[in-house]
């Protein structure tokens, strides 16, 4: 098998036309002065008219200077000869963003292309196709290059815009620093070094939904123009099978608009359309009513925090105070008069009965957790006032020096949060860092509720589903399954579990990077990586001198024979 160590050699081969047309060309007559005219006889009949195209006058210097043009080409173009026991390793990372499906066929395309030269490369080649995707699994791994595209027609893309680094740092990874990678996108991107950049996307005009809110029965959602030129498009709303009139809109380049209306009557599901173009994904979009779970919180009687108490309750969305069983107590406890300790989900606050100046000393930290991201407790003020000992599995959420001031601890059923510090003594019900702390941990229980709810999603969101056990419910034929993520491409689902549906959403695709083409560009990256092979993988041309010499031979053979009388 033989390579080319630089094909832009072969452009030398345009030499030949160039030599062919000299040859076509007939010398000027020259005029001679005779005095017998029978020597006319001897002279064959020729044009007068100086230089033009005849015919090909075959001779030996038009041979010998083909040959010389041939084998300055070869010469050139150096060619190198596959070791017959040279082996490579190729690792392919796909792009899985949504971008890519609108030059899937330009990717297959040049997927061969590329594939084609590396396979030329060395005598055995090792491939393994992956996605940037971390979570799905390797596309293909062996030695088949077309077992390797076939695989690569059937991916497809399920993402907006990610980081493509952790799949590149695993596919190096695989390779250990010797073999060659390739990333296939459709744009530009600063890549670590020894990544080879495949780009095989374009600028297209595109106008898509960038977003959706509801509030109750009505909705509102973003048109954006991504485009470089002004766009018309057609709109309409489908709900239980029936689709209003369509209506037109105008934008210009990089304008966004706002859609609004009602859910029609007696319909929970709607589903906006935009007319389409070259990427569909975001030209639809669905919507639910939304419902949140009911949230029931339990409050004593003449509770020292009463007042306190109401307010929080009515800061929450669905939620209500009941009598007897609720999803979430608010407990006044005083550590003095040794009550019981309350059973199930609860918050419970200390009461000191007694009057105490002293401020709280030492540095106010927060632990690294879910409930106390970015909150700020730097204004806090709290008073020296009796406290409940924490015990072994507690965990501390907020120190106040030495003190534990506000932890978890699990107990009795169900998740409490124990603020450790009375709020008669302190500031804290005006602090943002706390009541957005109470929020964070009642909506943990209402995510935790096994209940029916409506709500609208991102596309391939991490979905959080209560169940009877506490487990990710079982999935149900043909339904998604309510353990990691929502369906890829805009549509309506559910998540049941028995005959119970847990949840009844939408996914959405509002991911403006995605839709935005003006970047999209074609690169071919594998220039420096394909003469990097050649060196490795093969051997010079051991005939090289030998085609030198009969070079210079044809040279001079050529302008020996012109200057020959």
């Amino acid at each position: 098998m033989i390579t080319l160590g630089n094909p832009a050699g072969l452009w030398e081969l345009a030499m030949i036309p160039a030599i062919l047309a000299i040859h076509f060309l007939q010398r000027e007559s020259r005029r001679e002065t005779i005095s017998t005219l029978f020597l006319l006889e001897q002279l064959a009949p020729e044009s007068a008219e100086g230089r033009r195209f005849e015919r090909l006058r075959q001779s030996v210097p038009l041979w010998l200077q083909l040959l010389a043009a041939v084998l300055i080409s070869w010469l050139l173009a150096q060619p190198r000869w596959v070791r017959r026991d040279s082996a490579q390793h190729v690792v392919i990372v796909l792009d899985s963003s949504f971008s890519m499906s609108v030059f899937h066929e330009e990717m297959l395309r040049a997927l061969e292309a590329a594939t084609r030269r590396l396979n030329s490369a060395a005598a055995h080649t090792d491939w393994r196709l992956l996605e940037s995707d971390m979570e799905r699994p390797t596309l293909y791994a062996g030695p088949d290059r077309d077992r390797l595209l076939q695989a690569a027609a059937g991916a497809r893309p399920h993402l907006g815009a990610h980081d493509f680094a952790p799949a590149l740092a695993a596919a190096q990874g695989l390779l250990r620093g010797r073999g060659i990678l390739l990333f296939v996108t459709d744009r530009r991107y600063e890549l670590p070094a020894g990544v080879h950049l495949l780009a095989v996307g374009h600028p297209i005009e595109n106008c898509g939904f960038a977003g959706a809110t509801c509030d109750g029965r009505k909705w509102s959602a973003l048109v954006k123009n991504y485009g470089r030129a002004p766009q018309r498009r057609s709109w309409w709303l489908e709900a239980r099978g029936q689709k209003s009139p369509a209506r037109e809109i105008d934008l210009a380049p990089g304008q966004t608009s706002v859609l609004q209306g009602e859910f029609p009557a007696g319909a929970d599901e709607a589903e906006a359309v935009l007319s389409g173009d070259l990427f569909p994904i975001d030209d639809r979009l669905p919507m639910v009513v939304p419902r949140q779970k009911p949230l029931s919180f339990a409050i004593p009687p003449k509770a020292p925090f009463d007042e306190f108490s109401h307010r929080l309750v009515l800061s929450f969305e669905a939620a209500a105070i009941v009598e007897g069983r609720s999803d979430l107590q608010l407990i006044a406890y005083d550590a003095a008069a040794a009550p019981r300790w309350p059973v199930g989900g609860a918050i419970i606050f200390v009461a000191d009965p007694a009057t105490n100046t002293k401020l709280l000393a030492g540095e106010m930290v927060a632990e690294r957790d879910p409930l106390t991201a970015d909150l700020n407790w730097s204004g806090l003020l709290c008073r020296d006032t009796r406290q409940i000992p924490s015990q072994r599995g507690d965990r501390t959420l907020v120190w106040h020096g030495a003190r534990p001031l506000i932890f978890l601890r699990e107990e009795n059923g169900g998740p409490q949060l124990v603020v450790n510090f009375d709020l008669r003594s302190s500031n804290a019900d005006r602090l943002p860092a706390f009541v957005l702390l109470l929020h964070r941990f009642a909506e943990q229980i209402r995510a935790g509720k096994f209940a029916p709810e409506f709500r609208n999603v991102e596309t391939n969101q991490l979905l959080i589903v209560a169940s009877r056990s506490g487990l990710p419910p079982p999935a149900i034929p043909g339904e998604v399954r309510g353990i990691s993520r929502a369906p890829a491409e805009p549509r309506f689902f559910t998540v049941r579990q028995g005959d119970m549906t847990l949840l009844t959403a939408a996914a959405q695709f509002s991911d403006p990077r995605e839709a935005d083409f003006r970047a999209a560009t074609s690169l071919d990256g594998l220039g420096a990586a394909m003469g990097e092979l050649a060196v490795r993988n093969t051997r010079a041309d051991f005939l090289a001198p030998v085609w030198a010499l009969a070079l210079g031979a044809a040279m001079i053979g050529s302008w020996v024979w012109r200057k020959s009388p």
